[in-house]
């Protein structure tokens, strides 16, 4: 495995100002159609930024406990259960209890969660294509080069994670 730079050894301070502020250019272009398209998916019902943040947490493909996922939120292991309550209700998460300690309870997501997290992915994703009819073909392609290395390096980043 190749060693890993921090972005300031491989770029200036002031280039990574700049990525940094022309990244924020696309988010906020992109984040209000995001958010209102979640609304819409979740049936009008409102989703706050932590619970949100849980199930993509609960994306990764284990099922924490309940006390490993407040660890991973940063949140107390009894506000995790009360946001959890909240999930369970809307149908985005299960609870089982934990075959080899039966006092804890493992969590992890349902279809209707999945499916949840893919329209969000899909939202997003057709909105920064949407964005990309405004470059030109070597312009699109220089992006589609540059989101697969950002893939490939997201992937690395998972798994060295886990």
């Amino acid at each position: 495995m190749r060693a890993r730079k921090g972005l300031e050894e491989v770029i200036s301070a002031t280039e990574r100002d700049r990525l940094v502020e022309e990244l924020g250019v696309v988010r906020r272009e992109l984040i209000g159609e995001m958010l209102i398209n979640l609304s819409r998916s979740t049936g009008g019902a409102d989703l706050q930024l932590v619970q949100i943040a849980t199930l993509f947490t609960l994306d990764r493909g284990s099922e924490p406990t309940v006390r490993e996922l407040a660890e991973r939120i940063g949140r107390s292991v009894s506000a995790t259960s009360r946001l959890l309550d909240q999930l369970a209700q809307r149908g985005l998460i299960h609870r089982r209890e934990d075959e080899s300690d039966r006092r804890a309870k493992r969590v992890g997501l349902t279809e209707a969660g999945t499916r949840f997290l893919l329209g969000v992915a899909r939202s997003r994703a057709e909105g920064q294509l949407r964005l990309m009819t405004y470059l030109s073909e070597t312009e699109q392609r220089t992006v589609r080069e540059a989101m697969t290395l950002l893939a490939d390096a997201a992937r690395r980043h998972g798994d060295e994670h886990r």
